[in-house]
């Protein structure tokens, strides 16, 4: 399911440092050195391969060695920024509480446009030409919200991946074809649907399946998609999003390694 919280938030400050180029037709931000054998492919919130808060991040994942990718999966047709301030996540006005439900109808067509099928197809099309093109690296992924899905149904495909506060999980379905290191980050409460109770219960299924490569980490305090589009000035809320952070790149670290020659 989707919630209020996929199209809320905060718009971070900052200048991104990558460049933009074409990656399997794809318009792409790509950040970090090239000739990295440790990748990381961005699966975008709904704000889509433009969005500030995702090349920045992005960049401080480039800055630990990785090479990392933010395809734009949405043909350019992300949802707009304007429902991030028209529903501010934290002390919205009376306005703003008002125009929460409003916004959720900017997501409609957003699904529509976009299904499992297409954006599954355009992942899958970016990391063959990455197989092809560099057959010696390890490739990772990891998702925010609306690319959290994907970290869960493509799993098998990559070396890696983590899931960020993931929705529109088919739950326990979708679940099927984990086989490799999954890392999962998710609010306590939220209303998304992957939430504490969520995560405790696929944590066991997995592990009742014999996958050993696996965490789960709950964060207490924050909502839906923090960890793109917290509040930074809100210290406890930036804490916890400092620790997905480096809880995304801990997991890479550790499963994207190269062998020594």
């Amino acid at each position: 399911m989707a919630c209020v919280d996929c199209v809320s938030g905060n718009v971070h400050s900052g200048s991104s440092i990558g460049q933009e180029i074409t990656l399997a037709g794809l318009p792409t931000y790509a950040t970090g050195d090239p000739d990295s054998k440790r990748i990381i492919v961005i699966g975008v919130d709904i704000f889509g391969w433009n969005f500030i808060n995702t090349r920045l991040l992005a960049d401080e994942y480039a800055a630990r060695g990785f090479r990392v990718y933010i395809p734009d999966l949405f043909d350019g047709r992300e949802l707009p920024q304007w429902t991030l301030s028209a529903v501010a996540a934290d002390t919205p006005t009376l306005l703003q509480r008002m125009l929460r439900p409003l916004s959720l109808f900017a997501f409609v067509p957003f699904i529509l446009r976009n299904s499992k099928t297409a954006q599954s197809a355009k992942i899958g099309t970016l990391l063959k030409q990455l197989r092809q093109t560099q057959a010696d690296a390890k490739i990772g992924f990891i998702g925010f919200c609306w690319g959290g899905r994907y970290a869960i149904t493509m799993n098998s495909d990559f070396d890696a991946t983590v899931a960020c506060h993931p929705s529109l999980v088919k739950y326990p379905t979708e679940l099927d074809n984990i086989s490799k290191p999954i890392s999962f980050a998710l609010a306590a409460e939220d209303p998304a649907g992957f939430g504490a109770v969520r995560g405790k219960e696929a944590e066991k299924l997995l592990k009742d399946r014999g996958l050993t490569d696996l965490e789960v980490i709950i964060y207490d305090g924050v909502h839906h998609g923090w960890t793109v589009r917290v509040n930074m000035a809100d210290e406890k809320k930036k804490q916890a999003r400092d620790k997905a952070k480096e809880q995304a790149l801990a997991w890479f670290e550790k499963y994207l390694t190269i062998a020594s020659q």
